[in-house]
């Protein structure tokens, strides 16, 4: 339950984190303020796909 709650707690956070950063970079005045929620946006979402892609090579076996 513990570990649960902790992964529900984590998910949470990240997608409230993803989701204001979104906004920001979307909604900012500041050209330069969009920039840098962009690029923070681009880290978070690309090492979330990196991390996806080698669970599902390594769920996915040898290839032939």
């Amino acid at each position: 339950m513990t570990v649960g709650l902790l992964a529900t707690i984590a998910a949470v956070f990240y997608g409230g984190t993803v989701s204001i950063l979104a906004l920001t970079a979307t909604f900012a005045r500041r050209r330069s303020l969009r920039r840098e929620a962009r690029s923070t946006l681009a880290v978070l979402v690309s090492a979330t796909a990196v991390e996806s892609q080698q669970v599902d090579a390594a769920h996915a076996g040898p290839r032939r």
